[in-house]
């Protein structure tokens, strides 16, 4: 992995066999960067995991094939006391068949870009609000 960050954006690099949760969780936990927008990302990924949301429990569905990133969105924010990259991605086949949602788990094929916007004047941190750990916000 390679990245660089300025006050403006954080560009990642990942490369084959990099996991895309814990690469953007380490990559600004090094950087101190504990509040970020992911402003989208492109390359390929595999053994992509997607997870909807029932209100108790989230359903996964495993997908173990190699797709090409089509978007990627979300944000980082602290969840019990740790990183916790929120994830919301499109791919698609080499058909050009597409699946997408919440992202769970997806692993760099090759290569990704990924791109972020560090946020410092909000604290972006996640409370149980009686159905999930909900985004909740707070100024600095």
């Amino acid at each position: 992995m390679r990245y660089s960050l300025t006050d403006e954006l954080f560009a990642l690099r990942l490369t084959e066999g990099e996991e895309l949760h814990a690469s953007i969780a380490k990559a600004c936990q090094e950087y101190h960067c504990d509040s970020a927008v992911v402003l989208g990302g492109l390359g390929m990924v595999r053994n992509v995991t997607f997870g909807w949301f029932t209100g108790t429990e989230y359903l996964t569905e495993v997908h173990d094939e190699i797709f090409e990133l089509s978007a990627l969105s979300g944000d980082v924010s602290y969840k019990d006391d740790t990183l916790y990259p929120h994830l919301h991605m499109v791919v698609n086949r080499r058909d050009h068949s597409v699946l997408g949602g919440h992202c769970l788990r997806a692993v760099v094929d090759h290569n990704m870009e990924v791109f972020l916007k560090p946020v410092h004047s909000i604290q972006f941190r996640r409370e149980f609000d009686g159905w999930f750990a909900a985004l909740a916000p707070a100024k600095r």
